[in-house]
């Protein structure tokens, strides 16, 4: 009696690709953009070179499409900051900043290897790299200044402050930490960050602040 062959399962093209696109994110976060090869991706997503070039036709399409990708997935961060921001607004404005903060640090905590690839690596790489990095820090600027208009708007923050200078500082506050805390340790606290990040912000940008 014949042995029956066992069948290998076929994945869509969607997943296929998503597979692919999660085995480069894996090798550039570990071995960086200009010593990972595609040899290193298809034995990290374990399929055929020929395969691979049925997605994507270089190293540098796949880099790009994980910085698209990125940027799409920061899009609906901001926005969740926003839903987590108004779940909040009944505890007070510093539960506000607290709630939003803890989801922006979950994000990134959640999309560890990405960003290792994003922020360290895509603005100093290729040209169209370097504009979907820029891209992608003005969204995020606009949405910390016009999220710093509306607690100006409602009486919680400081009415002299300037909304686009407070955008970038807490742009830079957000990078140390993620550059130093968030992402090359798995057990941070994120819970205790973004209390931290919230006490700091509304003891500084409060409207009632003493000299």
């Amino acid at each position: 009696m014949a042995t029956k062959k066992k069948r290998r399962s076929l994945l869509s093209p969607d997943t296929r690709r998503q597979q692919l696109l999660e085995a480069a994110t894996w090798v550039f976060a570990r071995k960086g953009y200009r010593q990972a090869g595609i040899d290193d991706i298809i034995a990290r997503a374990g399929v055929a070179r020929g395969t691979f070039y049925l997605y994507f036709e270089s190293k540098e399409q796949v880099f790009l499409a994980i910085v698209e990708g990125f940027h799409r997935l920061v899009t609906a961060a901001l926005a969740g900051m926003d839903d987590a921001a108004q779940a909040a607004r009944a505890k007070g404005p510093r539960a506000m900043l607290q709630a939003s903060f803890r989801q922006w640090l979950g994000f990134f905590a959640a999309h560890r290897d990405t960003a290792r690839v994003v922020l360290k690596e895509a603005s100093s790489i290729d040209p169209r790299f370097e504009a979907g990095f820029a891209a992608l820090r003005r969204s995020a600027h606009s949405h910390f200044a016009a999220r710093f208009r509306t607690l100006q708007e409602i009486g919680a923050a400081n009415p002299a402050a300037d909304p686009a200078l407070v955008a970038h500082f807490q742009i830079g506050i957000f990078d140390e930490l993620l550059n130093a805390v968030v992402l090359p340790n798995p057990e941070a606290d994120l819970d205790n960050l973004a209390s931290q990040l919230a006490e700091f912000e509304w003891n500084g940008l409060r409207p009632d602040r003493k000299d």
